[in-house]
């Protein structure tokens, strides 16, 4: 999955193009990995729109985190094509989980148990993301304790998909670590993809290559989310 440094049209044509199997944007956010700032949906609306009609591949949203978006915009996006939303445990309102037209994946952060991970999916979640490195670690590379505390997180998470997002600045090398201690998939963000058309092609199309050949060598393993 890719998610999109900012809400743009030509770079979510590139992500699809260097093979990602999904994608989410953004809104009611300053994204703190980025450093875009993301507006409502009145004023995001058009781009995604527009996102939405470029690409076949499943698009989702993080609706907000302190602020989130209202009901009747969220009605609207399910009707305009997205299909899963993504947000914070400890953003997400208990309205959003009545919701029956799109996914539910959540994010889980530094301060949540690891050992709880079990009851995410008792709320709706039918995919978790591991944002657990704290914002002041962003950037940094993969470490031993970051596998020792996905793998944890996986663990207790079974049969939940659990996805990597790239807080740390992993690289298509560190796959199969990540696949080895339980993630189903990697989230590419702005730490590993860069900001550029060029630099998010070349990024996507190299870890598309090292989930291929992962998925080669073990053909029992399915890193793919959809």
């Amino acid at each position: 999955m890719v998610s999109l440094p900012r809400n743009d049209v030509a770079l979510a044509r590139a992500a699809e193009e260097a093979g990602a199997d999904a994608m989410k944007v953004h809104l009611n956010v300053h994204h703190h990995a980025s450093g875009t700032h993301y507006g409502t949906w009145p004023q995001e609306r058009d781009t995604i729109l527009r996102i939405r009609d470029a690409v076949g591949i499943p698009l989702g949203v993080v609706p907000g985190a302190e602020v989130i978006a209202e009901d009747h915009e969220l009605a609207e996006m399910a009707a305009a094509g997205i299909d899963f939303w993504d947000c914070f445990l400890h953003h997400t309102p208990a309205r959003l989980l009545r919701r029956s037209d799109m996914t539910c994946m959540m994010a889980v952060n530094f301060q949540f148990p690891l050992e709880r991970a079990a009851h995410v999916p008792a709320v709706g979640a039918r995919v978790i993301e591991a944002s657990i490195v704290p914002s002041e670690e962003y950037g940094a590379p993969l470490n031993a304790r970051d596998l020792v505390n996905y793998r944890e997180l996986c663990a207790n998470a079974v049969p939940t998909p659990v996805m990597i997002p790239s807080q740390r600045k992993y690289t298509p090398q560190d796959v199969p670590s990540l696949a080895a201690v339980g993630a189903r998939g990697v989230v590419l963000g702005a730490i590993v993809t860069g900001h550029t058309v060029e630099s998010l092609t070349a990024c996507v199309s190299e870890f598309r290559r090292a989930i291929d050949l992962l998925a080669l060598q073990n053909d029992e393993l399915d890193l793919d989310l959809v």
